[in-house]
C-alpha cells in the first residue's frame, strides 16, 4: 500500500512541477506548449523529459529528425500493405510471425539515416526528375521508400488525355486514396529519387570478374541425378551409451555451450476482449452509420484468378533468341489449350535446355498489380479460358483464367454481419480497458494479484504462472515474445516482488489481444549451470553425438565386408529397413539438400562428391543431417567448356545477379556505417502507442 501511495505523492509532485513550467509557456501574452518547445531542445533533455516529448508527438528521433505518432502509423500501415501485398492470399499466415513494429521502426531508420547521408553528401534531383518521378510511381520506389506512400498508381489515375500531369485530379487521388496531400507526396518522390541516387554511388563499386561468373554458370548449369539411402542416426541410439564419467567430462568441455541466460518468471492475471462480446450491443442504426460513412471498406475491386507458363527470356536477348523462344511457347501452347490440361506438368514436359519454363498459380490479383501486357491480356479472358502467347519483358506467357469478378460495392445487407463483428469487437475491448483500468487500481492498492480475483468473481479471472523464461523464447502459457514483446521488456526491468502497469498487447493491423498485469517472482541471473540443472540435454546432446560415430562406423565396416558392389541395390540389402530413393535431376547447392520421389537428403559432402564422380560410380558414407548417405551417379550433365561464350544471354543474367549480390553485400556493409554514426532515440513504447 505505501509503494502505491509513494506512486500517487510522485505523480502529484509532477503536477505541481508541471504547472510551475506551464506558467513559464506564456511569454508574451502568447501560449506556448511542449509541441512548439520540443523540437528546440537536445535530445539529451528530450529523453530526460519524456512527458514532453509524448506532449509534442515524438515517438522517436533519428539523427536531426523527429518522428512524430501520425507518420509512424502511416509507415506502419503502408508496411503491413507493402507485406499483403506481397504475400497476397498468404499475407494471413505469414503475418502471424512478422513484427510490423520493428519494421516499421527498422523502415523509418534506414529512410533518415540515408536521406541525412544525402544531405551531407549534397545529392539533389531537378525537378524534370521529380516529375518524371510522380509519373513512373510506384515503380520507381527504392525499397527504403516502399512504405512512405501507400503504393498506388496516382498519375495513371488522373493523368490528362494526352499523358501529362493533371495537379488537380492528382490531390484529389492522393487526398482520397493516399491519405497524402500532393506537396508531401512532390517531397517523398524528392526523398525516394535522392535515396536511388545515394544507392547507385554505392552499386558503381561493385566488381565481378569472368572467372566468378563462368564458376557461377556451371554451378547454375551443371545438373546431376543420383539414387541413395540414408541410414538414420535414430536407428543407433539404443547403441549409444552414456556413462557418469562421460557426461561429466563432455559437460565441461562444452559448458559455454550450455550457458543459461538471464531468466525471469512472473504470475500473470489476463483481461482479454473476447470475455466482454456477450455483454456488447450494437443496434441496426449504427451499423447502417458505419456502412454509410466508410463506403470504401465495401468495395470490391476487379480481378481475376489465373495461373500462367512462362518461357523466360532475357530482355536484352537477340531477336533470334526471343523468336526461337517464342516459337518454342507456341508449341506449349496446343498442349495447353486441350482440355483439362494440367499447366504444372507442362513445366516438367518443356523445361528443358536452352529453355526455361516456368509454371505459377497466381491466385487473384487486380489490376496494376501485373505488367500491362499480361494484365490486359488476363482481364480479357473468361473463366476457364487459355490465352494466346503474350509476350512481356519476362518472356513468353500462357495465360489461364480459373475465376474473375467484377467491381462493386457490397450492400449494407451483406456488409452486415462484418460490420457488426468489426463494431462488437472494437466495444469489447472498450469494455476490456475500462475494467482493466479498474483492475489495476485495486491491484496497486492491495498490492497483490488475487484481491482482483476476490473483487471481481463474475469475470472468471485467474492467476497464471508462466516458469523462468529468458528473452527471446516462448512465454510459457502467454505466447510468442514477438508478440508479448511489452511484457518481456517491462519484466526484464523489474524487481522480484514489483507488480507492473497495465499492459496492452497488439497483433498486427492494432488488434488488441488483451491487457495484462503481472508481479515478478524470481529473477535468475546468466550463469553457467551447474551439471544436475542440465544433466538431460548433456546426456541427449552425448548420446546423439555418439550415435552419429556409432553408423557412420558401422555403415563403413559393412561398405568394406561387400567389397566391390555395382549397385547401390546391393548395399541396400544390408540394410533392410532402408529403401533406394531416385532423386530429381538437380544443380548445386550450398546447403546440400537433395529431393528424391520417396524421400530426400541433407549432406553438403554427397551433393558435393556428386558432381565429380563418374556415372555409376558408388560414393559414400557421407555425413548428413539426419542419418549417413551413400549414393550412386545415374547421370552428370556437365558444360561443354567450348560453348558457354555462345550462352551470351544467360552469361549476361548471371552476369548481373552476382553484381546484385555484390552490390548489396557493399551497400549493407556501408548502410551499417552510416548508420552507427547517427544518434537514435526512442521515447515511448511503440506497440503500446502505434
Amino acid at each position: 500500500m505505501m509503494n502505491f501511495i509513494r506512486s500517487k505523492l510522485k505523480f502529484l509532485m509532477w503536477v505541481v512541477a508541471i504547472g510551475f513550467v506551464g506558467g513559464l509557456f506564456f511569454i508574451g501574452g502568447k501560449r506556448v506548449g511542449p509541441a512548439w518547445l520540443a523540437p528546440l531542445l537536445p535530445t539529451r533533455l528530450l529523453v530526460s523529459m519524456p512527458g514532453c516529448a509524448r506532449s509534442a508527438g515524438i515517438l522517436m528521433r533519428i539523427g536531426s529528425h523527429n518522428v512524430g505518432i501520425e507518420e509512424y502509423r502511416r509507415v506502419k500501415e503502408n508496411s503491413v500493405d507493402v507485406a499483403r501485398m506481397r504475400y497476397r492470399e498468404n499475407f494471413d499466415t505469414y503475418a502471424q510471425n512478422m513484427d510490423f513494429d520493428k519494421i516499421t521502426i527498422d523502415s523509418l531508420t534506414r529512410y533518415y539515416t540515408l536521406l541525412q547521408e544525402a544531405d551531407r553528401q549534397k545529392i539533389y534531383v531537378s525537378k524534370a526528375e521529380i516529375e518524371e518521378g510522380i509519373k513512373n510511381f510506384p515503380y520507381m520506389m527504392p525499397f527504403e521508400a516502399e512504405t512512405r506512400v501507400k503504393l498506388l498508381p496516382y498519375f495513371e489515375w488522373s493523368k490528362t488525355a494526352d499523358g501529362r500531369i493533371n495537379p488537380n485530379a492528382l490531390r484529389r487521388i492522393l487526398e482520397s486514396q493516399g491519405k497524402i496531400t500532393l506537396n508531401e507526396f512532390t517531397d517523398e518522390i524528392k526523398n525516394a529519387l535522392r535515396i536511388a541516387k545515394l544507392r547507385s554511388l554505392q552499386d558503381a563499386s561493385a566488381v565481378v570478374t569472368d572467372n566468378q561468373v563462368l564458376q557461377e554458370y556451371k554451378r547454375q548449369n551443371e545438373k546431376a541425378k543420383i539414387k541413395f539411402i540414408e541410414i538414420p542416426y535414430s536407428s543407433f541410439a539404443d547403441k549409444a551409451e552414456v556413462s557418469s564419467a562421460e557426461a561429466d567430462e563432455y559437460f565441461q568441455k562444452n559448458i559455454y555451450q550450455y550457458k543459461l541466460d538471464e531468466r525471469v518468471n512472473i504470475a500473470f492475471i489476463r483481461i482479454s476482449p473476447s470475455s466482454f462480446i456477450d455483454k456488447v450491443k450494437i443496434s441496426d442504426a449504427e451499423i447502417a452509420s458505419y456502412y454509410r460513412s466508410h463506403q470504401q471498406e465495401f468495395y470490391e475491386s476487379e480481378g481475376v484468378k489465373a495461373k500462367h507458363i512462362l518461357v523466360q527470356v532475357d530482355s536484352t536477348a537477340s531477336k533470334e533468341e526471343k523468336a526461337k523462344a517464342k516459337a518454342y511457347a507456341e508449341q506449349i501452347l496446343k498442349d495447353a489449350k486441350k482440355p483439362n490440361a494440367d499447366f504444372s506438368a507442362l513445366e516438367t514436359k518443356y523445361n528443358k535446355e536452352p529453355f526455361k519454363v516456368k509454371y505459377e498459380d497466381l491466385g487473384f490479383f487486380g489490376r496494376n498489380q501485373m505488367v500491362k501486357p499480361f494484365e490486359d491480356a488476363a482481364f480479357a479472358l473468361n473463366p476457364g479460358q487459355v490465352s494466346n502467347v503474350v509476350e512481356t519483358s519476362f518472356g513468353y506467357h500462357i495465360i489461364k483464367v480459373e475465376d474473375k469478378k467484377t467491381s462493386y460495392t457490397k450492400t449494407l445487407e451483406e456488409s452486415a454481419g462484418e460490420i457488426y463483428r468489426k463494431l462488437a469487437q472494437e466495444q469489447a475491448v472498450v469494455l476490456a480497458r475500462q475494467k482493466a483500468d479498474e483492475i489495476q487500481y485495486t491491484v496497486m492498492s492491495e498490492e497483490n494479484l488475487q484481491s482482483a480475483i476476490d473483487a471481481y468473481p463474475e469475470l472468471g479471472l485467474t492467476i497464471q504462472e508462466t516458469g523462468f523464461f529468458a528473452k527471446g523464447e516462448n512465454i510459457p502459457k502467454i505466447g510468442s515474445s514477438y508478440t508479448y514483446k511489452p511484457i518481456v521488456d517491462e519484466a526484464f526491468k523489474m524487481k522480484v516482488g514489483d507488480i507492473s502497469n497495465l499492459i496492452e498487447i497488439k497483433a498486427y493491423g492494432n488488434n488488441v489481444l488483451g491487457f495484462y498485469i503481472f508481479k515478478l517472482l524470481g529473477k535468475k541471473p546468466a550463469e553457467l549451470p551447474k551439471p544436475a540443472d542440465v544433466r538431460d540435454k548433456v546426456i541427449r546432446d552425448l548420446k546423439q553425438e555418439k550415435a552419429k560415430k556409432l553408423a557412420m562406423e558401422e555403415v563403413k565396416k559393412i561398405m568394406s565386408s561387400l567389397g566391390n558392389v555395382t549397385t547401390i541395390e546391393e548395399i541396400a540389402k544390408a540394410f533392410p529397413d532402408q529403401k533406394v530413393v531416385e532423386s530429381e535431376t538437380f544443380t548445386y547447392s550450398q546447403d546440400g539438400y537433395i529431393r528424391g520421389k520417396d524421400g530426400s537428403i541433407e549432406s553438403k559432402s554427397a551433393m558435393m562428391k556428386s558432381f565429380n564422380m563418374n556415372v555409376g560410380e558408388i560414393a559414400g558414407p557421407f555425413e548428413g543431417k539426419n542419418g549417413v548417405c551413400i549414393i550412386q551417379l545415374l547421370e552428370l550433365q556437365k558444360v561443354d567448356d567450348t560453348k558457354i561464350a555462345q550462352n551470351k544471354t544467360e552469361l549476361n543474367k548471371i552476369y548481373q545477379q552476382l553484381v546484385q549480390k555484390e552490390q548489396q553485400r557493399i551497400y549493407e556493409s556501408w548502410y551499417q556505417k552510416a548508420k552507427s554514426n547517427v544518434p537514435i532515440k526512442t521515447f515511448i513504447s511503440f506497440t503500446e502507442q502505434s
